[in-house]
């Protein structure tokens, strides 16, 4: 036999009541505020900041390197482990950029090597984290240049040079051989040179034939 309909409300009206109730008591605590962080108070620096060599060549290591440290009265102490950010400010137009984040040792000293490209200023940044303000270091400008041009190579076999460096140096004689000459063909090369100027560099006289 089918129920009435107050007797349906009666048996769905005590369960509604109970979850209005359970949200009334939650209500108060979502509207609380998050605790707040607590702001950062110690000053920091990036000390004995480097970067380098001055001038390096296209391709080799650039080193970088600092070390966060946090005033401590009148002195400066380590800031113990921290995350720091490489920074590079190209020349030309192209603007300064992050371009590694580094985790530093347990002294704060954080240390990177990276492919040199183009001349550009270096500098390490600390973000601030935990009671640490944020700092950064100076900036150190290193200077890329070109790679310079190979001016001579192993031989390509036996006898053989290769067709970039075709001056034959025999290695006992201290001559190089230049195609063309008498003994060219016949000379086994302990080295090629790109150029005469390369061979005489090297302490190499031409063959006289």
């Amino acid at each position: 036999m089918s129920q009435s309909v107050p007797g349906v409300l009666q048996k769905v009206r005590r369960p509604i009541l109970v979850a209005l109730a359970a949200f009334a008591v939650t209500l108060p605590m979502l509207a609380l505020p998050l605790p707040a962080q607590a702001a950062a108070t110690a000053t920091t620096r990036m000390a004995n900041f480097t970067a380098g060599p001055a001038t390096v060549v296209k391709g080799k290591t650039i080193s970088v390197a600092a070390q966060s440290q946090r005033a401590a009265g009148k002195v400066w102490a380590k800031t113990g482990a921290v995350t720091a950010t490489v920074y590079f400010d190209p020349d030309g137009t192209a603007p300064n950029k992050a371009v590694r984040t580094v985790k530093s040792n347990a002294s704060g000293y954080v240390s990177v090597a990276l492919p040199a490209t183009v001349s550009g200023r270096w500098s390490i940044r600390l973000a601030a984290q935990g009671s640490l303000k944020a700092s950064a270091s100076v900036q150190k400008y290193v200077k890329v240049v070109p790679a310079p041009k190979q001016t001579s190579a192993r031989p390509a076999s036996k006898w053989n040079c290769p067709a970039w460096a075709p001056i034959k140096g025999n290695a006992p004689s201290r001559i190089y051989h230049l195609p063309g000459q008498r003994f060219y063909t016949r000379t086994t090369p302990e080295i090629c040179f790109t150029s005469e100027a390369a061979a005489r560099q090297s302490g190499y006289r031409k063959s006289k034939v």
